[in-house]
């Protein structure tokens, strides 16, 4: 059985990102997170060292704007499909807005 570690409510939901320039799904998010996919396409994605910053624009489908974030590189995924991102700066109210999102979908 495997612990889980996260403190925030997760959605498996893929929302698209704006990371330098290209646009990516994530495959899932959290108020304090979310897990970025590989390109489909070719499998594979340029990872990030861990505890690396990068910034990112979040397009939450019930959102007006983009939210951006600034995350930190917390682990890759297994066979390099991806990597999670923790939420190291971000508005409170936006990671409210991300909070209730995730509730409300799982309702």
């Amino acid at each position: 059985m495997r612990l889980e570690k996260r403190r925030s409510q997760r959605l498996d939901f893929g929302i698209t990102i704006l990371h330098n320039g290209k646009r990516r799904m994530t495959k899932d998010i959290s108020s304090s997170g979310t897990f970025i996919k590989s390109d489909e396409r070719s499998g594979k994605m340029s990872l990030f060292p861990i505890g690396s910053e990068i910034d990112l624009s979040l397009d939450i489908p019930t959102a007006k704007d983009f939210i951006d974030v600034k995350g930190v590189v917390v682990h890759h995924g297994s066979n390099g499909d991806g990597m999670g991102i923790w939420f190291k700066k971000i508005d409170e109210r936006k990671k409210e807005f991300i909070k209730r999102f995730v509730a409300d979908y799982l309702q």
